[in-house]
């Protein structure tokens, strides 16, 4: 069929559509090589993120290993020396401290090697570690670290240190309260201050009912001769 003739209107859309066309096609290709760049730009972008997360899931994984090393050192039951046992898990701890020290990895390894290295006898440097520990790592393990070296003061005769500990964590939470209040009960106790043990020896019972040291609680306040308290209607996270 043969095409009929374009009018004049049509010629000028034709040629307008012509000429956007072209001015595109000319603007695409004059800026092909910003489109280059910036489309390999965005694929190195893409690359870079995939191979980190390679990258750091590998190494998250290399670190669990080896801190999973360093506390099963220390849990086993098979190694019959206790200065054996600390000494390995120390090198261990050390290891992963050493290769993950800005992880999470690498501050729960260093309170291992706080644990282990007053369990060989060097307080000072069990000391030191535990309040990096406390310094650096998240609630939860700050929490743990703090108890550790407030055993620690208390063993070494630093009550008031130790009772301080003890406060924050009954009081700020970070780890068991009911063990932290507990265990400042038995402090104060030790050392002749009766009525501070009785106030907390009360809070044990009566704010931690379900606590495993409740029964030890009830049994302080009847050697102290002091009343048990009933627990409170809801019970406190302990």
């Amino acid at each position: 069929m043969p095409r009929t003739k374009m009018t004049r209107h049509e010629l000028k859309e034709q040629d307008e559509i012509t000429n956007s066309l072209q001015k595109f096609t000319e603007i695409a290709y004059s800026r092909r090589r910003e489109l280059i760049i910036a489309a390999s730009s965005v694929a190195l972008i893409i690359l870079m993120v995939v191979g980190w997360r390679v990258y750091s899931g590998n190494r998250n994984a290399n670190a669990e290993s080896e801190l999973s090393s360093a506390i099963n050192t220390f849990d086993d039951t098979e190694i019959k020396s206790e200065k054996d046992r600390f000494q390995k898990t120390l090198t261990d701890a050390e290891k992963t401290h050493s290769d993950y020290p800005s992880l999470s990895v690498g501050v729960i390894a260093e309170y291992y090697m706080g644990i282990s290295e007053e369990g060989l006898g060097d307080t000072a440097k069990a000391t030191q570690d535990l309040q990096d520990v406390i310094q650096h790592g998240d609630e939860s393990v700050a929490g743990v670290a703090k108890f550790a070296l407030a055993e620690i003061y208390q063993k070494h005769g630093d009550a008031a240190k130790a009772i301080d500990l003890y406060k924050q964590l009954y009081e700020k939470g970070g780890y068991s309260k009911s063990a932290a209040v507990f265990e400042l009960a038995r402090l104060q106790e030790t050392n002749n201050q009766v009525d501070q043990a009785k106030t907390y020896y009360q809070k044990v019972v009566s704010e931690f009912p379900e606590s495993p040291f409740r029964q030890q609680a009830e049994q302080a306040l009847k050697r102290l001769g002091v009343p048990v308290p009933q627990p409170a209607a809801a019970q406190k996270p302990s």
